[in-house]
């Protein structure tokens, strides 16, 4: 189902308004990420390329057609919207896709690991599990072809040394979504700094997976069926306690006191 019906204006006004909140949050610097919205018509509103997401104007956002064809703009969009393109061709419950570079998600994709360990209820609430996508060149088919692939059966995708992608019915819940995936980023760093985490049973799992469905989560995607059940992904448990042990502890934890205060000070 499309979301409700807004004006053009108001979409642009949406695009500027999240992206200045991403940028504020340091998900994204200078001319870096995407945003983009899909319009009842299957055409695209998108923000242009190499200017700051945190300083536009809604005279800025470009509007394209499915093939990446500026239909009214002065700007280009960026060349990674390929990736949002695949994205929409790929769920027709998708309205709205960005992508990022939120630190701590980030430094997981640049290790190799995916946000797959049972460790949050909340995200296998609303996730199920983060996979990583395979890395490809930036800006590139390959790149938009593996990323739409991981976003049949998920809502957020890790790119491996690249970056974070969510998609969403509309551009609010799909920021959310990029908050959450950072959230469960930090708190996964955090917890394995400890030295410990705690992983749900499986019968846990199929609790939560139960809220999951019950909450409607996964309603609109026409993958549904054919995804794997959350309690099936492979865990990154055993990748990342190997990936933390080529540093030492007390720098790492010393680390993480560092990002938190600076997450803290800036909240």
């Amino acid at each position: 189902m499309a979301p409700t019906v807004k004006t053009i204006h108001a979409h642009k006004v949406d695009l500027v308004t999240i992206g200045k909140m991403m940028y504020e949050r340091r998900f994204i610097i200078a001319g870096d990420g995407n945003l983009s919205v899909r319009l009842e018509d299957n055409t695209v509103l998108a923000t242009p390329t190499a200017l700051c997401k945190g300083m536009l104007t809604p005279d800025q956002i470009v509007k394209i057609d499915m093939s990446g064809k500026v239909l009214d703009g002065e700007y280009q969009p960026s060349s990674e919207i390929k990736m949002h393109l695949a994205a929409y061709q790929t769920r027709p419950d998708v309205f709205a896709v960005i992508h990022a570079h939120p630190p701590i998600s980030t430094g997981f994709a640049v290790a190799g690991i995916p946000l797959d360990q049972q460790i949050l209820a909340e995200m296998i609430v609303n996730f199920g599990a983060i996979p990583l996508a395979p890395y490809q060149l930036p800006s590139t088919a390959e790149l938009a072809e593996s990323v739409a692939e991981k976003v049949k059966c998920h809502d957020a995708v890790l790119m491996a040394n690249h970056g974070v992608m969510t998609v969403g019915p509309d551009l609010y819940s799909t920021f959310h979504r990029l908050e959450m995936v950072e959230q469960f980023a930090t708190v996964s760093l955090v917890a394995h700094s400890l030295g410990r985490t705690q992983t749900f049973t499986q019968d846990q799992v199929q609790a939560l997976q139960a809220i999951r469905e019950k909450s409607g989560v996964d309603a609109g995607n026409p993958h549904h069926a054919h995804c794997p059940f959350p309690g099936q992904a492979k865990p990154c448990e055993a990748a990342l306690p190997s990936a933390a042990a080529q540093f030492d502890h007390d720098a790492l934890v010393k680390i993480i006191t560092q990002v938190v205060t600076k997450i803290v000070k800036s909240s």
